[in-house]
């Protein structure tokens, strides 16, 4: 089984979101409800810092499903930087109508690819969009 260590990053964020927990199931009075807040930052340790859910969930003490449950609910509203500033490759979905389209790539060198469809773009496209950027056969 390959376990991954954690980052310092990843393993403060872990650790104060704990605390956060902690904290509050010491204070409440009764079961109930955990609080959206709490939620949200159990949710934004998947997102922001790429914790696994079984590693959130265990740390945090919750129940993995609800805690899948609430991350598929939420999309990420703030994408992290990419450290890397090299080209990446972005799919999108295609338009449902069919139109004239053109898909227009550069790399940092200055190589250019253009790409010209009428109609549906083929799904080879992807392929060869990628192979251009990250130079994968």
């Amino acid at each position: 089984m390959n376990k991954t260590k954690l980052t310092d990053t990843q393993y403060s964020a872990l650790e104060k979101v704990e605390q956060q927990f902690t904290a509050w199931r010491e204070t409440r009075t009764k079961r109930g409800r955990i609080p959206d807040s709490l939620w949200s930052a159990a949710v934004d340790l998947y997102y922001s810092y790429g914790l696994s859910i079984n590693k959130i969930a265990r740390t945090l003490r919750l129940n993995y499903t609800d805690l899948q449950l609430h991350i598929t609910k939420k999309t990420p509203v703030v994408m992290q930087p990419i450290e890397d500033e090299s080209a990446t490759f972005v799919e999108l979905e295609p338009p449902l109508v069919t139109t004239d389209c053109v898909i227009e790539m550069e790399k940092q060198s200055g190589v250019k690819l253009r790409m010209c469809f009428r109609g549906r773009a083929d799904p080879a496209a992807i392929d060869l969009g990628r192979y251009f950027l990250e130079g994968l056969p």
